[in-house]
């Protein structure tokens, strides 16, 4: 149940597309969180809190510029703070979720995320969110201090929000 480096998606658990997308930015940041809530239910509380409601992280809540599938979430596209744009690019309920930075004043050149849900035998789920960027120059350590701070509020936001009584509905 705490964040931890590792090596990146296991083998197979994404498409080749994604896995070859997660290698393109010149950094890799990788963190883990169990979280009490089979996995479906897991995605669906992903997507709806972290994704839509913005995790509990910033004071203002990310603001949807565009719908996408309510199932998966695919071609969402939210307005997070600092007037940057994230968009859903592919999805699968349950197993993924790929996004990148569509636009937006966010010092990288490149910047892709794959979140993904494995049940892991227990009823709970590992939450799995690798984020591959590259920053512009100068700008490393601060891009990689918020990226890595940000991600991990939201991953241990989301799992204490699974354990809240009414948290996993709506």
């Amino acid at each position: 149940s705490s964040h931890s480096a590792g090596d990146g998606p296991s083998p197979g658990s994404a498409t080749a597309a994604a896995a070859f997308s997660m290698d393109a930015g010149s950094n890799k940041l990788v963190l883990t969180q169990s979280v009490e809530l089979h996995v479906q239910a897991c995605y669906d509380l992903w997507l709806r809190y972290v994704w839509i409601a913005g995790g509990g992280v910033f004071p203002c809540p990310p603001s949807v510029v565009q719908q996408g599938d309510p199932t998966t979430g695919v071609g969402n596209i939210k307005a997070v703070p600092g007037m940057v744009r994230e968009e859903i690019l592919r999805a699968e309920r349950g197993k993924f979720v790929e996004y990148h930075i569509k636009s937006g004043p966010f010092p990288v050149s490149y910047h892709r995320g794959l979140v993904e849900f494995v049940a892991d035998g227990s009823g709970a789920t590992t939450v799995t969110w690798t984020c591959s960027y590259t920053p512009l120059c100068c700008c490393g350590l601060v891009v990689e201090g918020l990226i890595s701070w940000t991600l991990g509020a939201y991953l241990s936001n989301l799992a204490s929000r699974a354990l809240e009584p009414t948290g996993n509905v709506e």
